[in-house]
This record gives C-alpha cells, structure tokens and sequence, in this order.
C-alpha cells in the first residue's frame, strides 16, 4: 500500500503496511529515495511502526543499489520505532518488520522520504 500528499514545496512519498504478522515472518515496503522536507530539516528517510503485542519486533531499514546487495543500514527491537536515516548518495530505501518468535500480532510500519511529526 502507497499514498502521495502534495506540499507546496516538496512531495512526501510514502510506503505503508500493517496487519497481522505471523511468527517467522518478514514485511518490507519500499523502495523509497529520500526527498527534501518543506521546512529542509533534517534529510533522510524516516521509518516509525508500532506494535501492541509482545515480545518486541525487529524493525530495519536496508540501503538498495542496483550495484549491490541490499545493506542493512538500521535496526531496533522495540515494540516502537521512530528514526530517520541519513541519504546517502544515490541509494533507495526500505524498511521491514521481522516477528521471529511466540504467537502472531498486530503491527503497523511506515516508511516515509522525508522525517514527518
């Protein structure tokens, strides 16, 4: 799932999921490139998710090159996050929710191209 929202001075990009994810189970959404923010505030991608169950969930972002494999840039385990990634060159971004252990639950994981409140 994807939306768009028009500002006057940038465009956020956005890539979101939630649901129910299952023991041993990854989501990612992305590709995404990092845009200027209207108030050209800190730059990067911005990942924020939340879980209400337990244990936490690992919660990544990974730089994407058509040269490369995928490198892992962040990670959290938490049963929230909010962080926001530096560009770096020209690289893309995504970003994945991993439930490795105990009974499924509920999550929700944005990955945004510019850090928003």
């Amino acid at each position: 799932m994807s939306a768009s929202v028009q500002d006057s001075t940038s465009t956020l990009q956005q890539q979101h999921s939630f649901g129910t994810i299952a023991r041993g189970s990854t989501v990612c959404v992305g590709p995404l490139s990092p845009t200027t923010a209207p108030d050209v505030s800190t730059p990067g991608v911005q990942i924020s998710g939340f879980t209400n169950g337990e244990p936490s969930l690992t919660w990544q972002v990974f730089s994407v090159s058509s040269q490369s494999a995928p490198t892992l840039v962040f990670q959290a385990t938490a049963r929230s996050v909010d962080a926001t990634i530096p560009p770096s060159g020209n690289l893309l971004f995504h970003a994945c929710v991993v439930k490795s252990a105990q009974s499924p639950h509920d999550y929700d994981l944005s990955l945004n191209s510019f850090p928003v409140e």
